[in-house]
């Protein structure tokens, strides 16, 4: 027999009044009362249904791309070798006098770079100083100057560097044929890409294109008419320089070109750095300090560190007129040499006689 409780939905089931009888055990899951549904202050008669079905299997992930893990566990991991524990990383191999002392921004590590015959690049050093040249850690080096481009300055340049070369064959005052001709002999001569300047117009870009192996750099100022025929003229990689407007331009041309290789100039601070890679860059143009400032800097430091000695220089001459007897503590027992070395040194010794005196007496 039941009894429906005021206010229940579910029906309950009387206690039998006889002693040997066995209560029925109700399942949790025919109780429709949910936890929600009580007020703050009821109370609960029996257990609340839940869902009793289990799934099989239960896949669980944690997400540790947020965590900021603490030094003693961000460690690298060691190796056991005979001379003991030595990190699994390799050190870096550096020389004690030849070093690369002008090192390109750290912010350039965060450009994702592009592949060119195998070998990423990410950091362009725009010089022509071979002494910068040589001492600079960049991956490649952006050789373009005002002048009329010259097989010579193209020779001396890849003679000193030992990262790829891209060198500027004209296209403003050098346009036509010569930079052309210029172009397939910086090819012959070991260069890694040629650049041309923002007037060249599309059909000299696809005449180098048709004679060279290596990529042309196109520089652009505005992703307009021009920039799109330089694109499909052949040039594999742009250049972008629009000054102010270089991340805007950025922009437009990575949505109109998602896997062409761009490449600008980040200016100098750390915030254009970031601004331009945000943008849409490859890879990102940095201008080092002339090595006139360089060796400014370097003298600077040199005067700065020269300061006079605090000691007090001693002279050896005054210092052999001391009397050794002033200096002396009272409790100390002066030795008998030096007491007559004292008293004897402030006789004058009689100077001997010439050689020509030496046995006549008078």
């Amino acid at each position: 027999m039941t009894e429906t409780k005021p206010g229940a939905d579910a029906p309950r089931i009387a206690p039998d009044p006889r002693p040997d009888a066995v209560m029925p055990t109700v399942p949790a899951i025919e109780r429709e009362e949910r936890a929600e549904d009580l007020e703050p202050g009821d109370a609960v008669d029996g257990p609340i249904a839940v869902s009793a079905e289990v799934p099989e299997t239960i896949e669980a992930t944690i997400d540790f791309s947020e965590v900021e893990l603490a030094d003693e566990f961000s460690e690298p991991e060691l190796a056991v070798t005979p001379g003991g524990l030595l990190p699994m990383e390799p050190s870096p191999i550096e020389g004690r006098l030849r070093k690369a002392p002008l090192r390109v921004p750290d912010e350039l590590e965060e450009c994702g770079g592009f592949t060119l015959f195998g070998r990423r690049i990410k950091s362009l050093l725009y010089t022509t100083d071979v002494a910068v040249i040589r001492n600079s850690n960049a991956d490649a080096i952006f050789a373009v100057y005002p002048f009329t481009a010259q097989p010579a300055i193209t020779q001396a340049l890849l003679t000193a560097s030992e990262a790829p070369v891209f060198v500027g064959v004209g296209g403003g005052t050098t346009t036509g044929k010569r930079a052309v001709q210029l172009a397939a002999v910086s090819e012959m001569q070991g260069a890694a890409g040629v650049v041309v300047n923002s007037p060249a117009p599309p059909e000299m870009i696809e005449q180098i294109c048709a004679i060279i192996d290596i990529p042309v750099i196109a520089t652009v100022v505005r992703c307009d008419a021009i920039a799109h025929a330089k694109v499909k003229a052949g040039a594999k990689i742009l250049n972008v320089a629009a000054g102010k407007d270089t991340p805007a331009v950025l922009r437009e041309l990575r949505e109109a070109y998602p896997n062409l290789p761009l490449i600008a100039s980040g200016g100098r601070s750390s915030l254009s750095v970031r601004e331009t890679v945000q943008a849409g860059a490859n890879a990102v143009i940095w201008t080092p300090p002339s090595a006139q400032q360089l060796q400014a800097d370097m003298m600077r430091r040199y005067r700065e560190a020269e300061v006079k000695p605090e000691v007090p220089v001693m002279d050896p001459v005054a210092a052999a007129d001391v009397n050794p007897l002033e200096s002396a503590r009272a409790d100390v027992p002066i030795p008998d040499e030096l007491i007559a070395k004292a008293t004897t040194s402030g006789r004058k010794r009689p100077r001997p006689l010439p050689l020509f005196f030496k046995g006549k007496r008078r």
